[in-house]
């Protein structure tokens, strides 16, 4: 799934000296289906990021549904693997996620998102029958895992899109603090992960993208946190019937999300729990997201309604600046 978070400011490549004998620099590249820079702050940052790049996608290799020597295609397609740390962590945090939600979060929903032509580009509206047929292939519950072996039942298949890009910010940090790198902003494809404050002390200022006119609709400040947003509006397709279907799945009916919800954003210190967050709180829609934060509290969030209404957390207070008019304004409590 697309996570779309807007960068308020441009990243230049540069090679600059900061102080102390630190320099800037920062790096892009393809990914994930998606394009992501990176700048760091740090001594030999440059060696910091060849390491993070090639992080990035050796994680990327491990989890990917369409290279055909990746563990998720291979376990997809019904081999018997000793599966990689990343691919187990991600799938034991997605059936833990998935537990702790009562199936709003649910790593295996391939089979109905396949259906739907989300994975291939090649976009229809299956039956009915054909969704209840493929509804018992999304069960979680009958994923197992024993020791390093996943196993799935044959038609089943997993899919980290919802919270692959999360996991990777927080492994890229990791990496970057154990190479001395102090400071750094990742955009992993919209997912944005800061490491400490800028080098001037001050916070990172990031930009909300608004769901209606593609500018940014507010900022945040942030120092070591996640910023993650699920939005419907960036992958859709139209039907013949003229209604839009998003890239947003409810797993109990086997369809897009329907529930005037245009976007969530997330502010964690994890991204794998942010990127979760954002498309469990998209589907779970406004008051049963407000109720989650209320019984959890570990998070702050942000909702876009289709009305062009807005709601945050309180712990935003102060912190969130609106850059355009909203019908309304509230706050969660």
């Amino acid at each position: 799934m697309n996570k779309c978070v807007f960068l308020s400011a441009i990243v230049f490549a540069a090679f600059l000296f900061v102080s102390c004998g630190e320099q800037k620099a920062t790096t892009s590249l393809n990914a994930m289906d998606t394009f992501m820079t990176i700048q760091v702050y740090g001594k030999k940052p440059d060696i910091a990021l060849e390491k993070t790049k090639k992080l990035i996608y050796q994680i990327e290799r491990n989890i990917s549904t369409t290279n055909e020597a990746s563990d998720v295609y291979r376990l997809n397609h019904g081999e018997k693997i000793s599966a990689s740390g990343d691919t187990l962590t991600l799938t034991k945090y997605g059936l833990d996620f998935a537990k702790q939600t009562n199936g709003v979060f649910n790593p295996a929903l391939y089979p109905v998102t396949s259906a739907w032509g989300f994975t291939t580009g090649a976009y229809k509206v299956p039956s009915e029958n054909q969704i209840d047929e493929l509804l018992p292939l999304t069960d979680y519950s009958k994923i197992q895992i024993d020791g390093t072996s996943i196993n799935l039942e044959h038609g089943m298949a997993l899919d980290f899109g919802a919270i692959g890009k999360g996991y990777t910010g927080d492994e890229a940090i990791k990496l970057l603090k154990a190479n001395g790198i102090r400071s750094a902003l990742l955009d992993l494809g919209g997912n944005i992960q800061a490491l400490g404050k800028k080098t001037d002390g001050t916070e990172w200022n990031i930009g909300i993208k608004s769901p209606w006119t593609g500018k940014a609709a507010a900022s945040i400040k942030i120092a070591d946190k996640a910023v993650i947003t699920s939005g419907g509006y960036e992958r859709f397709f139209t039907a013949d019937d003229g209604h839009n279907y998003i890239h947003i799945f409810d797993g109990k009916t086997g369809r897009p999300v329907d529930n005037g919800i245009a976007g969530v954003t997330i502010i964690a210190e994890s991204g794998l729990y942010a990127d979760a967050l954002s498309t469990t709180m998209f589907v779970m829609g406004l008051k049963d997201a407000a109720a989650y934060w209320k019984e959890h509290s570990d998070f702050e969030m942000i909702i876009f309604t289709e009305n062009q209404d807005l709601y945050y957390t309180e712990g935003l207070d102060g912190k969130l600046q609106l850059l355009t008019d909203f019908a309304s304004v509230n706050v969660i409590r």
